[in-house]
């Protein structure tokens, strides 16, 4: 009787360790894809691309949505750049042409590396897409 006390005790208390937790939540399901800062229907096709494109470059150190907050920004000197700041900050400017001279050169003695490996329509793409955050 007693090896069947045991028995039944290590059932009970196997089927209640098992059923331990939150079973509400749902499973986190993970993409490959960055996630989109705004929907595609908003965006023009080049702007579509050049998001793609600072999103995989550039989110890391100035944040989705362009405000220096990435993950990386807490450990960079100078911070990244807050798109949203006046263009008198902008070391090149926040046009197009002064972006792309950042996105070329990068900017020297700064965490702010040169990106000329994406090509030039990719960083026209991005120079656009860098101008339209900093408009909205």
């Amino acid at each position: 009787m007693n090896s069947k006390n045991t028995i039944l005790s290590i059932l009970i208390s196997l089927v209640l360790f098992m059923n331990c937790g939150d079973k509400s939540e749902k499973p986190v399901e993970t993409t490959s894809a960055p996630i989109a800062t705004e929907t595609a229907s908003t965006l023009s096709p080049e702007l579509q691309k050049g998001q793609e494109i600072f999103l995989q470059n550039c989110s890391s150190c100035h944040g989705e949505k362009g405000a220096g907050d990435g993950a990386a920004a807490a450990s960079l000197n100078p911070k990244p750049r807050n798109y949203k700041a006046p263009a008198s900050q902008w070391k090149n400017g926040n046009t197009e042409v002064g972006i792309l001279k950042t996105l070329n050169n990068g900017i020297p003695n700064s965490p702010m590396v040169a990106y000329k490996f994406l090509g030039d329509e990719n960083l026209k793409l991005l120079a656009k897409y860098v101008v339209h955050l900093s408009q909205n």
